[in-house]
């Protein structure tokens, strides 16, 4: 067999050069990754292993109470606006509520919001039990008994559809548990009459 080796490159060189080549050649192929395919991966979006869990929002077509009041809330847009896009909202006391909350941050960015509603003086508390909670519970204690409703932890782009019963007359605060969150302003007032 005929090879033409490149001039001032030994035979030796020139093999082990087709074997690297080679061998690279196929571990790209078995990973199923070219470095083309890595490049369009990362332009289009993020890595699907630091993405949250998809919210299914399957409660935002379900049928309701006749009387239900319908809010909803959203976050703000950009990635370090730790607030929501209402700073109140209004309900009459003991109704059925229905609230969608939308995470309105682009999903590339990455931010996680929640919608918790607190009983009044129970927000240090609640947020303090959210981090104690951490990541593997979405930043929040479910269990929490300062806690009224809640939704879930949602990534941007996705929303959550929250049902409960209004409290009794009185302000109540509704804030984000994620860690840094509520501290930096992420939080409103529920109105009750």
């Amino acid at each position: 067999m005929s090879t033409n080796v490149p001039p001032k490159m030994s035979r030796r060189q020139f093999c082990n050069l087709i074997g690297i080549a080679s061998c690279s050649a196929v571990l790209i192929a078995c990973s199923g990754n070219s470095p083309s395919a890595q490049a369009t991966a990362s332009s289009t979006g993020p890595d699907p292993d630091e993405i949250g869990t998809a919210t299914a929002d399957p409660g935002a077509s379900r049928t309701d109470a006749a009387g239900t009041v319908l809010l909803e809330i959203g976050t703000a847009s950009g990635a370090t606006d730790f607030t929501y896009d209402k700073a109140t909202l209004e309900a009459p006391a003991g109704k059925k509520i229905k609230l969608k909350f939308s995470n309105n941050t682009d999903l590339k960015d990455e931010v996680g919001h929640n919608w918790v509603l607190v009983k009044p003086g129970q927000e240090d508390s609640v947020v303090a039990n959210g981090q104690a909670a951490g990541d593997d519970k979405d930043w929040l204690n479910t269990d929490d008994p300062g806690i009224i409703a809640h939704s879930r932890l949602i990534e941007g782009g996705q929303s959550n559809t929250v049902r409960f019963t209004s409290p009794a007359a009185g302000e109540y605060t509704y804030l984000c548990t994620f860690p840094d969150h509520y501290a930096a302003g992420q939080k409103g007032t529920f109105t009750v009459k």
